[in-house]
């Protein structure tokens, strides 16, 4: 992390690296798109007036997701009239094992990107324009010199080779 990026910076790139995996967790705790929106926002709120208690070396996501198990809990005991609740216990086991993937996530993200820069330069340009850019197959195709079909084989040489990396990674604990 720069230190001389600003802090609001610092919060946005981690809370966007996140939002997916807290909306997630909202959801599978109340059930509900609309009431795991309003919950997301509520988080973010009080992730960023909380952000100067976060230690930067732990994973933001487990953080984020603590804080909005606490907001998922209270909305769940508000709305028990209405709407019926498992057993604390039961959500409590649900967000150790969210908590527990995040972190997993965070590894396998970290030996994704490892492993994407052990690819040739003309590969991890093609990674890029597929994934990143969106570019179809049969667009490569016309304007890279090789057919659509030798395209969808490229691309699963280098998957296979990915995941081999990433899986080796993880095993041998490298550090990413």
């Amino acid at each position: 992390m720069d230190i001389q990026e600003p802090k609001s910076a610092q919060f946005f790139r981690y809370y966007n690296g996140a939002q997916k995996r807290l909306y997630a967790y909202l959801l599978m705790m109340v059930h509900n798109h609309n009431d795991a929106e309003d919950l997301l926002q509520e988080t973010a709120s009080i992730l960023w007036e909380q952000y100067e208690q976060f230690d930067p070396r732990q994973s933001f996501a487990a953080w984020a997701i603590g804080i909005a198990r606490n907001k998922a809990l209270d909305f769940l005991k508000q709305k028990r009239s209405t709407r019926p609740m498992l057993s604390e216990s039961f959500y409590e086991e649900m967000s150790n094992l969210a908590e527990s993937e995040s972190q997993n996530m965070d590894r396998r993200l970290a030996a994704l990107r490892t492993c994407l820069k052990r690819l040739s330069p003309d590969n991890q340009q093609l990674i890029r324009l597929r994934f990143e850019e969106g570019i179809s197959i049969k667009k490569l195709s016309q304007n890279l010199p090789y057919s659509a079909d030798a395209l969808y084989k490229k691309i699963s040489r280098i998957y296979s080779s990915l995941y081999d990396c990433i899986h080796r990674t993880l095993l041998q604990g490298e550090h990413i």
